[in-house]
């Protein structure tokens, strides 16, 4: 891990002063400024050496007393770990008031949803504006499955991690987000970030159509590629449109299938905040599901600041998805800080042991079998057992079998082979089967047994900036919403330098 520490960036962990936990997603503004950066699930974050444009960080999240940290006081070379304190209010010494009519009156936790609900187009921006945001997905392994394919010590975390920086326009909360031809996304970097496991089957975007990846969640029917299948989640931003399993339309079914349990206020730079438990009723989810989550809302104007939703097969302990997404206001509106997605899936995994190559050599009629991974030379018991050679269904004598460094040399009967029926050198590779069977590799691994393994699929997009009132250049390459991040133009940009990739650190192997 050192070696990742020496680069051109300060890395920072915020955590809980009285619990010693991290604080996750926590908000990193620059002071004076309007860029920022948000801290990951483990409450990490990095700022570039160079940032000139501010002195000092402030350090933010709902439930806690916002601090400033002056960053010449970060330390090069280690993970700068900054303590923020709890500040919660007890439900029963706060006074809920109507701003409507100035009378006292408490609100139902299901009136202030309401209220908010109705208030989203007085909070939220109706007119353009931008901002621009480091997106990043990669699955993550639920179990263990992955440690033992690759006999780790570590637990293996981050498993085709793609990353990039974009510029989202928005023509404003009464659009819709994907058909609207002003709403558009500019990529201005992306990479495949190779320092951590790449794996082929599971890289490819999840399609809803056969279930196989979101199985038992409905997702809006618009499709997209992988960012907007994000932004689409966004209940909040899209209100008035299906969104995912059980919320279904914010402004119509959300409080039609739910009940909301008031549980506290707390606060977020001096704004009282209605902390609400979620719940699906039975009747909008069935037997064998159920949701849950909270949400958090203004109680001085119904803002929705953040709301955590996620869904449960019953007796099951992971969710089979969640979401969260958090606003912050700017100056008299609301805009989006961050939201991450995450769904389980089960697939086959591409990393196992298997036949590579084939080489056959007419001098001494034999076959070279190469293998990925170096052979338990234990396992290869008898010829009859393990290897079987046809030719048009016609079974080859095997005259003796080498076991060498890298791949085993099966020698035929030449003089049989040469007198079958029909047979063509120039056609054997069409008409030859090889069948390899009960060999295994130095870790036990049977040939040819893929491994099923259960990950969590993310999709994570933080805001670094917001930009009200900006509209799109004419100039610019706008990505295709239907095509994969990766295949869409990069655009040069101003930016290049002030803006950055939270890449997460890589665990290192326990000696």
């Amino acid at each position: 891990m050192q070696s990742q520490l020496n680069t051109d960036f300060y890395f920072c962990r915020v955590v809980d002063q009285g619990s010693d936990m991290p604080v996750v997603y926590a908000t990193v503004k620059l002071v004076g400024t309007n860029l920022g950066v948000i801290a990951d699930d483990k409450g990490q974050f990095k700022l570039p050496f160079d940032l000139e444009v501010s002195e000092k960080i402030s350090l933010s999240s709902i439930g806690y007393k916002t601090k400033e940290v002056f960053i010449n006081q970060l330390k090069k070379g280690q993970i700068n770990t900054i303590y923020i304190e709890p500040g919660i209010e007890k439900l029963e010494t706060v006074t809920l008031v109507s701003n409507k009519n100035k009378s006292v009156k408490k609100f139902t936790a299901r009136e202030i949803v309401n209220n908010a609900i109705d208030n989203i187009s007085n909070n939220y921006p109706q007119n353009h504006f931008s901002y621009i945001a480091y997106y990043r997905d990669y699955q993550q392994p639920r179990d263990n499955s992955y440690k033992l394919i690759f006999n780790e010590d570590a637990d293996i975390e981050y498993i085709n991690l793609n990353e990039a920086i974009v510029e989202v326009f928005d023509a404003g909360f009464g659009t819709n987000y994907l058909t609207n031809e002003e709403n558009q996304t500019l990529l201005y970097k992306y990479k495949q970030n190779t320092s951590f496991l790449r794996d082929s089957t599971l890289a490819i975007p999840y399609d809803n159509k056969t279930k196989k990846y979101l199985k038992n969640v409905i997702i809006t029917p618009f499709g997209g590629n992988e960012l907007n299948l994000l932004n689409i989640t966004n209940a909040i931003r899209n209100h008035d449109q299906l969104a995912f399993s059980y919320v279904d339309k914010f402004d119509s079914d959300f409080v039609k299938n739910h009940l909301f349990k008031l549980v506290g206020v707390r606060n977020l730079n001096n704004v009282p905040i209605y902390e609400i438990e979620i719940s699906t009723k039975v009747g909008a989810t069935g037997g064998k599901h159920y949701a849950k989550g909270k949400i958090y809302i203004s109680k001085e104007n119904f803002a929705i600041f953040k709301m955590s939703y996620q869904s449960y097969e019953k007796e099951v302990k992971e969710p089979l998805y969640a979401v969260t997404v958090e606003y912050i206001p700017i100056g008299e509106k609301m805009y989006l800080n961050y939201i991450t997605f995450n769904n389980k899936f089960e697939a086959n995994s591409d990393h196992y042991f298997k036949v590579t190559d084939v080489v056959f050599n007419i001098e001494n009629t034999s076959f070279d079998i190469f293998f990925n991974r170096e052979l338990d030379q234990n396992s290869i018991t008898s010829r009859n057992n393990n290897l079987k050679i046809t030719y048009k269904e016609e079974k080859l004598a095997i005259k003796n079998i080498l076991i060498l460094e890298d791949h085993l040399r099966v020698i035929v009967d030449k003089k049989k082979l040469f007198s079958l029926p029909d047979f063509s050198l120039e056609k054997l590779p069409q008409y030859i089967t090889i069948k390899v069977k009960t060999i295994k590799d130095l870790k036990g691994n049977t040939l040819h047994k893929v491994p099923k393994v259960s990950v969590n699929q993310y999709r994570e997009l933080f805001v670094q900036e917001v930009f009200p009132e900006k509209k799109k250049n004419d100039n610019t390459a706008s990505m295709n919403k239907f095509k994969p991040l990766s295949t869409s133009r990069i655009n040069t940009f101003e930016g290049e330098n002030v803006y950055w990739e939270n890449t997460p650190l890589k665990k290192s192997k326990k000696n």
